[in-house]
């Protein structure tokens, strides 16, 4: 478990070198008017969003089972932990999703790139500060202080992939879902089913990018399995597992490179295979840690 968590370390300081190393263009002085302006131009997404995340909060996350608020420390990626780990990569995806989708919409809608990352990013921490306060309300759960760490690190890679193309073009953070039989289709609560992951995308190199090798990526990611009391039933024991492996970029496969004029469903294509993978379409060689 300590090299896990010295990896993602590692991971961590890899992209904020990368993003020191990329000077941002020189922007107009920000002003928390252009939050407020940006978030009824999303009012939709922004709407949609909190509606779906108060629905999962009344019906999967049992919000309101407490009648004090409660703080509680859930541990991070130890074996001890209620899901060793899945829950706060699930966390972190969330955040980092919600912050693309609305960087992605105020982009579409004109805005530069660092003032949509900024504010997707302010409504994205908003929204799951929102999800921690009423966690605090639910006997299964409380306010976690490790989930709001790693909200900000989902938040913090999405802010870094809007703002810096390199970024966006090398590196994607997905979800791999497999219903797993225990919570029928659930993939966000789902942690029996889910796997997570990160592509380093050869079609990133510009020197790759006319070659058949920009359809590969290489990626590395985490999951754990035995940890929910129905898998306890069953007796599979609890083991947690890091696999590394070679995929296909099915946004260059499926639409090639990106232009300025895209249609709303081909952008809607390449947001979804940006977070999604699709599962058994990688080669990986898998290791019980």
């Amino acid at each position: 478990m300590f090299k896990l968590k010295k990896s993602l370390c590692f991971m961590l300081v890899c992209l904020v070198l990368i993003c020191k190393s990329m000077p941002i263009q020189a922007e107009e002085s920000y002003q928390f008017s252009m939050w407020t302006e940006d978030l009824l131009a999303t009012k939709w997404e922004s709407g949609a969003i909190f509606g779906g995340v108060t629905v999962l909060g009344l019906t999967s996350w049992d919000w309101g089972s407490s009648n004090s608020f409660r703080i509680n420390s859930e541990g991070w990626f130890d074996s001890d932990t209620g899901s060793g780990g899945a829950d706060k990569l699930g966390h972190a995806f969330t955040s980092y999703a919600i912050t693309n989708l609305l960087a992605d919409r105020l982009i579409r809608k004109g805005r530069t790139p660092y003032r949509a990352g900024l504010n997707a990013a302010i409504t994205s921490q908003i929204v799951m500060l929102y999800v921690e306060a009423f966690d605090g309300f639910s006997n299964d759960h409380g306010f976690s202080k490790e989930d709001v760490v790693m909200n900000m690190l989902g938040t913090g890679l999405a802010y870094a992939r809007t703002v810096y193309p390199t970024v966006h073009d090398f590196i994607d953070f997905r979800l791999e879902y497999e219903p797993s039989g225990y919570k029928g289709f659930k993939p966000f609560s789902d942690y029996a089913g889910q796997k997570y992951l990160f592509a380093f995308k050869l079609s990133g190199f510009k020197r790759l990018q006319e070659t058949p090798l920009r359809y590969l990526e290489f990626q590395t990611g985490y999951y754990s399995r035995g940890f929910s009391d129905a898998e306890k039933m069953d007796g599979i024991d609890r083991t947690q597992h890091a696999f590394v492996g070679v995929g296909l970029n099915f946004n260059e496969l499926l639409f090639g490179r990106r232009d300025n004029f895209e249609s709303e469903w081909k952008n809607g294509g390449r947001l979804f295979f940006e977070h999604f993978q699709i599962p058994n379409t990688t080669v990986r060689a898998d290791s019980e840690i």
